[in-house]
């Protein structure tokens, strides 16, 4: 069979190989696209255990998370294989759905030994979190992938279920089932679906393709991949018998069409007591005279035969064939003995052309037909003949009987009989020698007919598509985009060189610094503080130049850290759990706003139509100046902001954006706000290791 998988990767290709080692062909066709989320970690600190409900989350909480000891429930056989393939060894499977996994978990575990964690994507299927919180268990949930469903089914896809090439598709969860619902529905393949079969992993699944007009849809026994495979055994089985029943019937009906039937061999028997019954008996009495003189009688109106019927039917077929054979002897010449070579050349002359010469097939077929009507006409007058010959007259029926033979009726009928049959075989098989050369003949007119088109074709010149052009302007654009960040690149690398001399100047200054202080044990503890604070922020710096979270930093800066550094950590601990955006993204999202910016400040009011007319022939055109940077239009303040953020002065162009006003000021409020946390990340840092310097280099004083 060949099957249909809407399974994101990569289980869809783990179940197609499965498939093909129980002798399936796979389409695949994945209804979501799985990308695990950047930065996420699970804390598995004073956890109970961790439940997981898909294969999906099993894959991401490997990457979640580097501990392996840990009691992880999983929500059936496949998911807890692909946890354990993560190197989880306490691993339990609740065989079943999310209901299962929440009461298995209820009657194991207790709600105050730990809290417990769900490995979830942004899309779940129930409320276990719900389920575990009712049931009085602290329970939460950690996001570690996206499920981003898919838009259409691929062309190749839709092509092959339009031509029904496909018998059956696989559904293992409600909302792979409801995203291909809805892209069938969106590419019009309901009517393409009816002679489809449909298998599903549980009854909730199979609640979401009820839209859809299949041929059949089935439930796995229980909901677990290996139920769902011994039902689609089963399916296969059931489609390879009904296949097998079917060619039966095409059989029966194919004999019904040929005479082959039990009517015949009935109808033979019958003769062949009639003929027993009308044998004449020596009788001497006047009574067996008499019966012996209505036998003849009977005898003058003979049954109604079909060898006429059979006879004309024979003659019209065999003028078929010998209207073909000028185009069928040509053919089988070089493999016929020399003798019925001969034979065939007597009666129909030579059949090879002169050389340059197109042999005349029509007139040799007409010829032939002509021959073949004065042939028939003379049978059919023969048999005509034959059927109203009216037997000897009664009056000397005694003496018929004894010098003439009785007309064997049951034997004509049975010879009648096996002539349909030998008749209507050798019609078939001629029927299919014609059908078959003319699918040839017309098969080598086409061939001949291309090879003629391709002689008289000229060279052509192929001029790109506008698809084509397009997509090289496309690569171009993208070009000059790699350039722009290559350039953006290289600035990183410069500031980070000079992050890391003053970092080495700093370093020798504290080093310098603390041989010169350390004089007495107390204030060599101070010194180790003060060091070990310089280490932090050092630490948090590196950990806060990138967009993801750091509050794993601030957490060890505010451990050895006094008071007088709690505004600056403030600040920090108020962005730590989200990041900042780094000087280069922000670089390049303003490059991408510039156009919007500077189109809106020129653009008028859209609340009429010709403002409305007017915005939309802005959009698709946008155009600014880049060289002029005097001035406080809206297009100089941009050219200043750039040329700031090329030169990695983020505060001198969050000063220049703030001039914006209206419209201008709306388009790039978000980019701000990104830019100011940036910005403030970087200065309490900056304060941060000021304060830290100033303390690490100024003399304490002894009470």
């Amino acid at each position: 069979m060949k099957i249909l998988i809407t399974r994101p990767e990569p289980d869809a290709s783990r179940l197609a190989e499965i498939l093909k080692q129980k002798g399936h062909e796979s389409v695949l066709a994945p209804m979501m696209t799985i990308t695990n989320l950047p930065g996420t970690q699970v804390d598995v600190g004073a956890v109970q255990a961790l439940l997981v409900t898909s294969a999906n989350g099993a894959r991401a909480l490997g990457r979640a998370t580097a501990f392996r000891d840990v009691k992880v429930y999983a929500v059936g056989s496949a998911t807890a294989d692909a946890v354990r393939d993560e190197g989880f060894a306490d691993v339990i499977s609740a065989d079943g759905d999310v209901p299962s996994l929440a009461n298995m978990v209820i009657a194991e575990c207790e709600p105050g030994k730990g809290r417990l964690i769900h490995v979830a994507g942004t899309e779940v299927a129930g409320d276990l979190s719900g389920l575990m919180k009712t049931a009085g268990f602290d329970c939460e949930r950690a996001v570690l992938y996206e499920a981003k469903a898919a838009t259409e089914i691929p062309e190749t896809v839709i092509k092959q279920l339009i031509d029904g090439d496909v018998d059956l598709a696989l559904f293992y969860s409600p909302r792979t089932a409801a995203i291909f619902v809805e892209n069938a529905q969106k590419a019009k393949l309901s009517n393409s679906l009816k002679s489809l079969l449909a298998a599903c992993l549980s009854e909730a699944v199979a609640a979401k393709i009820a839209g859809l007009p299949w041929s059949e849809v089935k439930i796995a026994d229980a909901p677990k991949q290996e139920n769902l495979l011994a039902l689609l055994d089963s399916m296969a089985l059931k489609a390879e018998t009904t296949g097998t029943n079917d060619q039966s019937g095409e059989q029966n009906v194919s004999d019904k069409k040929t005479g082959k039937s039990g009517d015949q061999a009935n109808k033979a028997e019958k003769g062949k007591d009639s003929t027993v019954s009308k044998s004449p008996v020596p009788e001497t009495s006047k009574s067996s005279e008499n019966r012996a003189a209505s036998a003849v009688t009977s005898e003058k109106t003979p049954p109604k035969s079909r060898t006429g019927l059979v006879l004309v039917l024979l003659i019209i077929v065999f003028c078929l064939g010998l209207a073909g054979w000028p185009l069928i002897y040509p053919k089988v010449e070089a493999y016929l003995p020399e003798g019925t070579k001969a034979i065939i050349a007597g009666q129909f002359g030579s059949t090879a052309a002169p050389a340059g010469e197109a042999v005349d097939y029509q007139s040799e077929i007409n010829a032939v037909q002509t021959a073949l009507k004065a042939d028939v006409s003379k049978l059919s007058d023969r048999i005509s003949s034959l059927e109203q010959r009216e037997p000897a007259d009664t009056t000397s029926s005694s003496t018929a009987s004894s010098t003439t033979p009785a007309v064997d009726t049951a034997a004509v009928d049975a010879l009648s009989n096996k002539t349909d049959e030998k008749f209507g075989s050798v019609e078939s098989q001629l029927e299919e020698q014609l059908t078959k050369i003319a699918s040839l003949t017309e098969k080598l007119e086409q061939q001949e007919a291309s090879l003629g088109g391709l002689k008289n074709a000229g060279p052509q010149t192929v001029e790109p598509s506008p698809e084509m052009q397009s997509e090289i302007l496309d690569l171009k654009n993208e070009l000059l985009d790699l350039k722009t960040r290559l350039t953006g690149v290289q600035s990183d690398l410069a500031a980070e060189k000079e992050t890391a001399k003053s970092q080495a100047t700093l370093l020798s200054s504290i080093e310098a610094t603390l041989k010169a202080e350390a004089n007495n044990e107390a204030e060599a503890k101070a010194e180790n503080r003060r060091t070990l604070l310089l280490l932090a922020i050092g630490q948090l710096q590196r950990e806060s130049r990138s967009d993801e979270p750091f509050e794993n930093g601030v957490a060890q800066v505010a451990a050895v850290a006094d008071d007088s550094y709690a505004k600056d950590l403030a600040t920090l601990k108020g962005l730590a759990p989200t990041g900042a955006e780094t000087l280069r993204t922000l670089r390049q999202e303003f490059s991408k706003l510039a156009p919007d910016i500077s189109q809106s400040a020129r653009l008028p009011s859209d609340e009429t139509w010709y403002g409305q007319t007017l915005h939309r022939i802005a959009s698709a055109v946008k155009i600014r100046r880049v060289d002029d940077v005097e001035g406080d239009d809206v297009d100089a303040v941009i050219a200043r902001a750039e040329q700031d953020l090329a030169s990695n002065d983020l505060d001198k162009a969050i000063a220049e954006v703030k001039k914006l006003t209206g419209a201008s000021a709306d388009i790039a409020k978000d980019w701000l706000t990104k830019a100011e946390s940036r910005l403030a990340v970087d200065q309490a840092i900056a304060g941060l290791l000021a304060s830290a310097t100033q303390s690490a280099v100024t003399p304490t004083t002894s009470n």
